[in-house]
């Protein structure tokens, strides 16, 4: 197997004098969360300046002894410091029972603001529980700009579900969800938007589909100020229909989106949606003979790979793979998809590719793309991202696990890999802390320079599980540590770029990583 460059050759911070809050120390990373507080449901998004959006959902209970959950939010601004305390802002607090991993509750707008949904029973009658989703905008210093907007004209419900949300090109935003009857016997599918200001585009709901078998409708931009709306239909078909600023069914009708199966009685965790190059939608799926599969319709509502509504392998037919990450270059007029790679279904072994396909959905690296970690028996990996690096250039993050344990350490990889299919940069990792890891989520690249990466641990020091984030320079070096000199390093080990001790007589000619104690460690370059 390839050498995977462990802990040294590190994704760093920039300078301690410029970005002062982001850790340039990878032990440490950037703790989001308390550690004492528990919480379901983390999301992060990043916008275009840096600012990062974290999110998450707190198990509480109000005066009167009725459970409720705590919405909270954190945000880093782009030097990594908090914007609220330390134990975030809590966006609401009230009468709940219940939280899903199917909704959407943060999103960026075209301004950079965070559109977050909160899910409660806050004007149900106190014997019902009829739910509703609240819809509030933030900006990136923390301000409530508007809300809570109250979705379905106010109207709350005991089976309402799967919120799906998209910014709009107004500066608006729009929200799929599902709901059932009054007799509770139909699934019915509804589409709302909300401009820039917080006001409702429609008096009503658009009812996309009065009797769908959906649970959980997506929305993405479809480019022009219209979006398209995914779901299945009554027979089960999984369809696309667009609607414009006016709620007006643009192709007056659904067209068939996929026909194939899912690797999962439950749908929801056997695909992911996201906006298309110039409008459309791309759906990555693991099928039912766990296959990851690509789908893309165009914004005009046709198939923009040869094999249409049946989707393109990224795989041969020597491994099964996970729902694939997938980033579109526009420069290379090509899609890149990353994958976990899975032998016998994963029993004998993981590992990670890559494959380049043309813009009709051709493979151009072979029949199973390129290795960046070989499959192989006793390896975990998995989560893993796509998203650009410049220059047709491909960053792919993962997390990995040495074992077949679920207990073990799990290191967080990057890798480079560019438009010939070379790997740039080995997967490298840039947190060396000691535990397991979950919740990987990774924004676009900011200025062309690094990324913000976050995750979920429990490290030893807290009660809780915490959401931790790091900035990460996309090249893959160390460019960026401020050159210092490093006191009282008492009982230090030295350790050059590949791990190997050095011995303290010589340091000084490299760039080294100091562990002091076995607890704290430090980059020098001298």
């Amino acid at each position: 197997m390839k050498q995977i460059l462990l802990s040294t050759a590190l994704l760093l911070a920039s300078t301690a004098g410029i970005y002062a809050q982001w850790s340039d120390n990878p032990a440490v990373n950037n703790r989001v969360t308390p550690s004492n507080v528990g919480f379901y449901e983390p999301q992060m998004l990043t916008n275009a300046d840096g600012v990062s959006y974290f999110f998450y959902i707190v198990p509480a209970r109000l005066s009167d002894g009725s459970d409720a959950f705590q919405y909270r939010m954190q945000i880093l601004d782009a030097d990594g410091k908090r914007v609220f305390g330390a134990a975030g802002k809590v966006l609401s607090h009230e009468r709940n029972i219940t939280w899903t991993k199917f909704n959407d509750y943060i999103l960026i707008d075209n301004d950079g603001n965070c559109i977050v949904s909160c899910f409660d029973l806050r004007d149900s009658d106190p014997n019902a529980y009829d739910f509703n989703y609240y819809i509030y905008k933030i900006s990136p210093t923390g301000e409530t700009l508007w809300g809570p907007v109250t979705l379905n004209g106010g109207q709350g419900c005991a089976d309402m579900f799967g919120l799906s949300m998209c910014a709009t090109d107004d500066g608006g935003s729009a929200y799929a969800y599902a709901l059932t009857d009054e007799n509770g016997t139909r699934h019915i599918t509804k589409l709302e938007r909300i401009d820039r200001d917080g006001n409702l585009l429609w008096q009503e709901p658009v009812v996309v589909e009065p009797e769908s078998q959906t649970t959980r409708p997506l929305v993405v931009n479809n480019g022009e100020n219209e979006v398209m709306m995914l779901y299945q239909d009554a027979t089960g078909q999984y369809v696309a229909r667009v609607y414009d600023a006016e709620g007006k069914d643009v192709w007056g009708e659904s067209v068939e989106f996929y026909s194939g199966g899912f690797s999962s009685d439950r749908v929801y965790p056997s695909f992911n949606i996201q906006a298309g190059p110039e409008g459309g939608a791309i759906m990555c799926v693991m099928d039912g003979g766990w296959n990851g599969r690509i789908i893309y319709m165009t914004r005009d509502g046709e198939y923009g790979f040869q094999t249409a509504n049946v989707g393109t392998t990224v795989a041969g037919p020597n491994y099964q793979t996970t729902v694939p990450s997938v980033y579109y270059d526009k420069a290379e007029d090509a899609f890149y998809a990353a994958y976990s790679n899975l032998a016998d279904f994963g029993n004998n072994g993981y590992g990670m590719n890559i494959q380049k396909f043309t813009r009709d959905g051709l493979r151009l690296w072979g029949d199973n793309g390129i290795s960046i970690i070989p499959t192989e028996y006793g390896q975990q990996v998995g989560t893993v991202k796509a998203r650009s690096a410049g220059e047709g250039q491909v960053a792919v993050f993962c997390q990995y696990m040495g074992s077949v344990s679920y207990n073990d350490p799990v290191s967080t990889f990057i890798s480079i890999i560019d438009k010939d299919g070379n790997i740039v940069n080995e997967p490298t990792d840039f947190t060396t802390s000691l535990f397991t890891k979950n919740n990987l989520m990774v924004s676009d690249c900011i200025n062309d320079d690094h990324y913000i990466v976050s995750w979920t641990e429990k490290r030893s020091t807290s009660s809780s599980e915490c959401i931790y984030a790091q900035y990460v320079k996309k090249d893959g070096s160390t460019s960026g540590i401020e050159t210092r000199d490093v006191e009282d390093t008492g009982n230090a080990r030295y350790y050059d770029l590949q791990g190997r001790p050095v011995n303290a007589d010589h340091v000084g000619t490299s760039t080294l990583l100091i562990r002091a104690d076995g607890k704290t460690s430090k980059m020098i370059v001298k």
